[in-house]
């Protein structure tokens, strides 16, 4: 793992000498992304310097909250940034009272939706799919603190998102087709992982039945054509045989899985340039992970060398102007952040990451 231990030391000397450059604040793309991965190499390393960092980013992106007109979705606005901070504090990387710590944000987000009742589409970006994972994980937050005005609040926002949701599916409104390559925001397996949510907080859960009714001949009619396509299905439906038992389903789970081979996915279908989350290993390894974590499947044990190796040879490390706005890009889907994680999670030494004398001038 030298190779991965090195590559993940270069990737590091980019995130460090941007991170005082101009990005969104953002989960997805931005500085909320950024912090995220030098707590989880901050607890890794057991190294200060990294875990200062964190907390700069966070502070920064606290201290311009107020001050800047952000978007309210979640690809880079602020559903994301609350389910973002929902999760460091969740990881025991932030201490903080979620529903005080989140109470502004919540009210502008409401605010939006109020307005754009039925006018949003289904994606996660920007629309109802992104809003129930935000929605639901505060639901959840309020459930475990005993918060109960916003628990009541959470639920009802959650089921009025839930019944939009399921309108545009009966309207066809929600990507259900494969994409043309892999693509971590396809609309389907996401919209099965929150129907799933919902379904285990007992959101509107005949509902959720419901609309998994609907869904279920076209669930059954996929084969995706692409064995990462055929992956990242498997884990959307996996995610809902957790919380519903459906028979039918099941046997096209599993119909589904002796339908992949791991080598032509990291071989053949993930070209050089793509070891992002968005498009690439990164997202595939993060979606192998949850699905060995979901079923205990030995199926879904990882092969750290695809993974890793392809990383390492991707020709985005090269030397020429094309490849400079890549090494500038610090997002968890679209960015180094993702990829650095990746390769943290698949190193079980990295004592040598430390901050370099050209590093230590980086001030946040």
């Amino acid at each position: 793992m030298k190779q991965a231990l090195e590559k993940l030391h270069e990737i590091n000397g980019y995130l460090l000498e941007n991170t005082k450059e101009e990005h969104g604040l953002g989960l997805l793309n931005g500085k909320l992304g950024l912090s995220i991965y030098f707590y989880h190499l901050a607890r890794k390393t057991e190294d200060q310097k990294f875990l200062e960092i964190a907390d700069g980013l966070v502070g920064e992106i606290f201290e311009k909250l107020s001050e800047a007109k952000l978007p309210t979705d979640f690809e880079n606005g602020l559903a994301g940034i609350a389910y973002g901070i929902s999760y460091l504090v969740n990881a025991d990387f932030v201490e903080a009272d979620l529903d005080d710590t989140l109470g502004d944000l919540d009210d502008r987000i409401f605010k939006f939706l109020e307005d754009q009742k039925d006018k949003l589409p289904a994606n996660l970006r920007n629309g109802l799919i992104g809003y129930l994972f935000y929605s639901l994980d505060r639901l959840e937050s309020s459930l475990k603190s005993g918060h109960i005005s916003n628990t009541y609040i959470f639920q009802k926002l959650a089921a009025g998102l839930l019944n939009q949701l399921g309108q545009l599916i009966e309207e066809e409104k929600l990507q259900d087709r494969e994409p043309q390559l892999f693509n971590i925001f396809w609309d389907l397996p996401l919209a099965l992982m929150v129907l799933a949510k919902a379904k285990r907080l007992q959101v509107n859960p005949n509902k959720v039945e419901r609309i998994l009714e609907y869904l279920l001949p076209t669930l059954l009619s996929i084969l995706p054509i692409l064995h990462s396509n055929r992956l990242y299905l498997l884990l959307g439906i996996e995610t809902v045989l957790k919380e519903i038992d459906n028979t039918v389903l099941r046997k096209h789970a599993e119909f589904l899985k002796s339908c992949i081979d791991r080598e032509t996915i990291f071989n053949s279908e993930c070209k050089s340039l793509n070891i992002h989350v968005f498009d690439g290993v990164s997202g595939l390894w993060l979606i192998v992970e949850k699905l060995g974590e979901i079923t205990g499947d030995s199926f879904f044990i990882q092969s750290d060398d695809l993974v890793v190796n392809k990383i390492n040879k991707s020709v985005c490390w090269g030397k020429n102007d094309f490849h400079d706005p890549f090494k500038k890009s610090i997002g968890l889907v679209s960015g180094l952040s993702g990829i650095a994680l990746t390769l943290l999670e698949n190193l079980s030494e990295v004592a040598n990451l430390k901050l370099e004398k050209k590093s230590d001038i980086v001030k946040v």
